[in-house]
C-alpha cells in the first residue's frame, strides 16, 4: 500500500493506494482544511474525498487522484479570497 500526504495551498491531502484483484488499485484521497469557511462536511472537517478504482495499484496512479484533486481545490480556491 502506498500512501502520500501533503500540504496544497492551505489544504492538507492525504492519499493512499490499496490492492485490489489482477493489480489493479483503489485510491481513497481525503482533503482537510483547518479553515471553516472551506470545510464542506463539518462533521469530518473534509473539503473533499475521492474513492476511485485505478487500473494498477502503483505509485503513479496514485499521483493521479491527487494531481486531479489539486485541479479541484485550484478551481475552488481561484474564486475565493486566498490570501
Amino acid at each position: 500500500m502506498a500512501q502520500n500526504e501533503l500540504s496544497y495551498r492551505r489544504f492538507q491531502i492525504a492519499a493512499t493506494i490499496s490492492p485490489l484483484q489482477g493489480n489493479r488499485g483503489i485510491v481513497t484521497v481525503d482533503v482537510t482544511t483547518s479553515d471553516q469557511e472551506r470545510i464542506a462536511d463539518l462533521g469530518t472537517a473534509r473539503f473533499l474525498h475521492v474513492e476511485r478504482w485505478v487500473e494498477r495499484n502503483e505509485p503513479a496512479f496514485l499521483q493521479v487522484v491527487v494531481d486531479e484533486c489539486k485541479v479541484a481545490i485550484d478551481h475552488y480556491a481561484d474564486n475565493v479570497d486566498d490570501s
